[in-house]
Formats: C-alpha cells, structure tokens, sequence
C-alpha cells in the first residue's frame, strides 16, 4: 500500500476515551489499543512535528503525548510559555 503522504515521525499518545471516534475517523479503527484504566494509546506515524503539537493541542488535555520523548519536551515548553503568556495579572 502506498501513501501519499508516508508519516515520518513515530507517535505514542494517551487519549481520553471520548476521543475514539474522532481517532478512528482521522486515523482508522486500528490506531489504538484501549487501556485498563479505559484511555486509548494511540500509535501511529506522523508526517510532520509542527502538525502534530498543533493537532494534539486540538484535543486539550484529552491527550498526552508519550513519545517522541523530545517533542513531549517541546510541547510541555509551548504550554508553559502560552501559560506565561496568558496568566492573570494579579495587579489592578
């Protein structure tokens, strides 16, 4: 089977049940494996590591990014300044 858009980046993530659909839909039935604690780690490759932030960013905390462990770093880097970013001012 030939893609026309091969994935290139190995991905492992954790996804809220609730998320299935929306999965199966972007991905195909067959992306997950359903977890004891009912959450779906999701293993799949994609095919660029600014798509893929901007994507799981979709889902909000209904996801978590397992692996690549460097775009996990990156990730947690992008919350932390938007947070920054986006805090209260605790002045008048």
């Amino acid at each position: 089977e030939e893609r026309i858009f091969p994935g290139g980046i190995p991905v492992k993530a954790l996804f809220a049940p609730d998320c299935k659909w929306r999965l199966v839909e972007e991905f195909g039935p067959r992306c997950f494996t359903v977890q004891p604690d009912g959450r779906l780690l999701f293993q799949a490759a994609y095919t660029g590591s600014e798509n893929l932030l901007t994507w799981l960013l979709t889902f909000r905390e209904q996801a978590e990014l397992l692996e690549p462990v460097p775009l996990r770093r990156e990730l947690r880097q992008a919350l932390e300044n938007t947070l920054q970013q986006n805090r209260e001012d605790d002045d008048p």
